[in-house]
């Protein structure tokens, strides 16, 4: 940075200031390299007499990503004013990214009106940022308008509208899209992969991995990232674990932040601590999203405690904890019966780390209490927030009256749900578990008939059992797997195996424990 200043003095004791010869490297340099020293790029740009459109476009395009996309208008505007210098193929892509960033359907839409209006709409670099545009603030049928009006599509314009419809559409709409794509990059995969995993059918983004690995091309970050988090929600290990072993052979230890985070919370997702820990250890300058990670990892399998040591160091070392950080601690002191740490922290939040708790955190309190009896506290709590309570802060209490018996409580508590959730099965489930715990068989029934009475009925639940890297899938009752009768009879034969073998155990321990007296 020193050094281009440096440079640019020297240009301006020669005289050559206003050569634009001399000064396209430095503004690029200045506005694109460093995005840091914009402003800087900006003082140069301001004293340039005859500014060409390359120099307008450079600074259009660093503003367009800047916290301040709406500078571009004001540089477009200028240009528009004076006359000269004339706008080319290259301004409009970044001023429509700068509507994108904004998310300004209003000044998108004017922007392609100037489009038209200069001759530009048949340029496919122009083209495919209005569909980019119109597809990243869900105009999903403007963005498909443009790309049916664009005659020479490049891989560029498939995967600009594949990854509109997957992030914002239809799924299904953008498969069909992908597979009607005469050729695919590695950025093509990513956005089916990326798509797939927002709409949560991870099982079809690691197909999609798969698939990019047939075809021999290789993953970038974002590709990386969506595979990771497909192996998480999976509880895929052998897939998370090849994915880590392959960025690690292409990266070594150089991964940032944002990458060991989501490794961390893939390995304890997928039930491997050791290898979550392992991650953790290796991470050479540990930010608040390794250490949120560890904290949250550490809570979902129920070590609280440790939760609560990785906080206080995370605090020693001087890294500020988040908002999601508190997550995984109120998580952890929950499931650890940990009520006076996590109450302590709840004040903590505000007091000492400026973090305004909003419902989610107030909920969190309510669960802590809820599961450690204290149901009457936890309601005295929830009455004296400072915000109304939603459905999940009472649906800690349901949960709290279910496992502690408090038939009282928790029926007004599933009546109120049910008032606003009337065909929620999960609530009718909590409501007959109670009565059936207090011996009330008359409310047992006739919760029964409500429930045929709307249709409500209970989701039926699945397991995810991964073999040779392949997930599959099983659903309660569901009968068209073709072994599922093979698989049922062997669990069956297993079961009455394990009977026999404890009777048989249990009668030579008696027979042993008589003899011995």
């Amino acid at each position: 940075m020193q050094e281009a200043k440096k440079l640019h003095a020297h240009i301006i004791i020669n005289g050559f200031q206003q050569q634009e010869t001399y000064l396209r490297k430095l503004i690029t340099f200045f506005a694109i390299s460093n995005p840091s020293s914009l402003n800087y790029a900006r003082l140069i740009f301001d004293q340039i007499q005859h500014k060409s459109t390359f120099i307008y476009n450079t600074m259009i395009r660093a503003y367009s990503s800047s916290c301040n996309p709406r500078n571009s208008f004001i540089l477009y505007n200028q240009m528009h004013r004076n006359g000269r210098p004339s706008v080319d193929k290259y301004t409009f892509p970044f001023l429509l990214k700068a509507c994108s960033v904004l998310g300004d359907i209003r000044k998108g839409e004017e922007t392609h009106c100037q489009v038209v209006k200069n001759g530009f709409s048949s340029d496919i670099f122009v083209q495919n940022s209005l569909i980019h545009f119109y597809g990243s603030n869900a105009k999903i049928s403007s963005a498909r308008l443009v790309f049916d009006e664009t005659f020479e599509r490049d891989v560029a314009t498939w995967t600009t509208l594949v990854s509109c419809y997957a992030n914002h559409g239809s799924i299904e709409t953008a498969c069909k899209l992908f597979k009607e794509m005469p050729e695919k990059s590695v950025v093509s995969f990513s956005a089916m992969i990326t798509g797939c995993v927002r709409k949560g059918r991870f099982s079809e983004a690691l197909e999609f991995f798969r698939e990019l690995q047939i075809r021999g091309l290789e993953p970038n970050d974002s590709t990386v990232m969506g595979v990771i988090s497909a192996s998480a929600n999976l509880g895929s290990l052998d897939t998370g674990k090849w994915i880590h072993s392959y960025i690690r052979n292409k990266k070594g230890n150089r991964l940032d932040s944002s990458m060991n985070t989501a490794l961390i919370d893939m390995y304890f997702k997928c039930g491997s601590i050791k290898d979550a820990i392992h991650v953790f250890e290796g991470v050479k300058v540990k930010l608040v999203g390794e250490w949120t990670a560890m904290i949250s990892g550490m809570a979902m399998h129920g070590f609280g405690e440790r939760s609560v040591e990785l906080f206080e160091n995370m605090v020693e070392y001087g890294v500020k904890p988040n908002a999601i950080t508190f997550v995984g601690l109120l998580s952890g002191c929950t499931h650890a019966g940990l009520v006076e740490e996590g109450l302590m922290y709840f004040k903590r939040m505000k007091s000492e780390f400026g973090i305004e708790p909003t419902i989610e955190y107030f909920g969190c309190v309510v669960d802590l209490l809820g599961r450690a009896g204290l149901i009457e506290l936890a309601v005295t709590f929830m009455n004296n927030m400072p915000m109304k309570a939603n459905a999940a802060v009472w649906g800690a209490i349901l949960n709290a009256c279910r496992v502690h018996k408090n038939v009282e409580v928790g029926e007004l508590v599933a009546r109120w749900l049910l008032r606003e959730e009337p065909r929620n099965a999960a609530i009718y489930m909590s409501l007959l578990s109670l009565y059936t715990e207090a011996n009330r068989w008359d409310d047992v029934a006739m919760v029964k008939r409500e429930m045929k009475e709307i249709g409500s009925r209970k989701s039926p639940g699945c397991s995810l059992v991964e073999v040779n890297g392949v997930s599959y899938e099983f659903v309660a009752g569901d009968k068209s797997y073709p072994p599922a009768l093979q698989v049922s009879l062997q669990i069956d034969e297993s079961i009455k195996e394990v009977k026999e073998d404890y009777s048989s155990f249990a009668c030579a321990a008696d027979n042993g424990f008589r003899s011995h007296t």
